[in-house]
């Protein structure tokens, strides 16, 4: 009995000590949709003291955040890099973090060619990942898209990324490769990730505050309110703030893991997918206080 009493007394010194050690979070698209609520969320986290992003430019939707900061919110530093693929390498001012967060990619993908879709979403996002590995995060946090498999995922031809004269893919052809490429965006994480776990959030469609295509988000967030009901968990939409939270607070529970061990924690060790049932487990309640605070304060 008193061994028990003490394993568990050992246990949540450990948990508390956590709760209160200097984390350090290194966030990539920060001002992108959902690298965005990640930022929010960062704030809002107490395990967290220091925040670094990492952006290619400024970004006047990341000043605002940042200037509605609370006064206790974590140390938030911006490091502007032009040419990730390039300049991460020879990056040396940062030499450590616990937690790196990916939600940076291509917005318009109907508007990009094949050339730079493949060199942001393959080639930058596995420079990221090479990255974090080198500063020893615990844990990196990927976005990417429901029912995506990197394990099947074929690559491109060095004919097709690199062919002359290339036009930009429009809607039908970037629909088409899409899923194509995630894969090889996820295959190219979890190739680099040497001692990282790796945690890839596969939301369906994403609800936004603003209609950022028109029209067919329209269409799409009206047709999830009929169907997600009846819809497996998995493709049900998710809200934006929620995934946000649920990526910052699954990333603090792995980090928590992680000090404790491999032997009670195995869990850590692996590439894990995470879908809405997920996202709902690690911040549906925590969503829905937030939800309920910013009606009281109408």
């Amino acid at each position: 009995m008193n061994y028990l009493l003490n394993s568990y007394v050992v246990v949540v010194f450990l948990l508390g000590a956590i709760s209160t050690s200097a984390q350090t979070a290194v966030l990539f698209g920060a001002s992108g949709t959902v690298g965005s609520e990640v930022l929010q969320s960062l704030l809002n986290d107490s395990s967290f003291q220091d925040v670094i992003l990492i952006v290619r430019k400024s970004s006047p939707k990341v000043d605002e955040i940042l200037s509605n900061k609370k006064n206790d919110a974590p140390n938030v530093t911006t490091v502007i890099l032009a040419d990730l693929n390039a300049d991460l390498d020879s990056y040396n001012a940062l030499t450590s973090a616990d937690a790196c967060f990916v939600a940076t990619g291509v917005g318009d993908i109907n508007k990009a060619t094949l050339q730079y879709l493949h060199s942001v979403e393959v080639d930058m996002i596995g420079s990221i990942t090479r990255f974090c590995d080198k500063l020893r995060a615990s844990t990196l946090t990927l976005l990417s898209a429901v029912d995506v498999d990197y394990e099947s995922a074929v690559s491109f031809s060095e004919e097709e990324i690199h062919a002359e004269y290339q036009k930009p893919l429009g809607w039908m052809k970037g629909i088409g490769i899409y899923y194509q490429m995630m894969g090889l965006k996820e295959k190219a994480v979890v190739t680099a990730a040497k001692n990282m776990s790796v945690r890839i959030f596969q939301p369906s469609s994403i609800l936004t505050k603003e209609y950022r295509y028109g029209a067919v988000d329209r269409i799409i967030f009206a047709m999830h309110s009929l169907l997600d009901p009846y819809i497996p968990t998995k493709y049900h939409s998710v809200d934006v703030t929620l995934l946000g939270m649920a990526m910052v607070l699954d990333a603090e529970g792995m980090l928590q893991q992680s000090t404790l061990g491999d032997d009670d924690f195995p869990e850590r060790k692996r590439v894990t997918k995470l879908t809405y049932a997920n996202f709902l487990r690690y911040a549906g309640e925590a969503f829905k206080e937030q939800q309920e605070t910013k009606k009281d304060e109408l």
